[in-house]
């Protein structure tokens, strides 16, 4: 379970590319769901579409942006 977004958005990518990892054509997404994702990560298969329609990495980047560096000296 993720404490705060940023965990949360590095769970959804570990998600994702599992995904992208065992889908081919013509294996269905509830089969890769089933198969491989459901027994380590613990989601319905809706958690999974809106993990799969979420821009992980863009936010990721947004988050490291907004984060400004705290000065030791100032």
């Amino acid at each position: 379970m993720a404490y705060n977004k940023k965990n949360k958005l590095l769970q959804m990518r570990l998600v994702v590319e599992l995904y992208k990892k065992h889908k081919q054509p013509g294996v269905s997404t509830a089969y890769v769901f089933r198969t491989y994702i459901e027994p380590y990560y613990p989601m319905s298969i809706s958690t999974l579409y809106n993990y799969l329609a979420t821009p992980v990495e863009k936010e990721l980047k947004q988050m490291e942006n907004e984060k400004p560096q705290l000065d030791l000296f100032e």
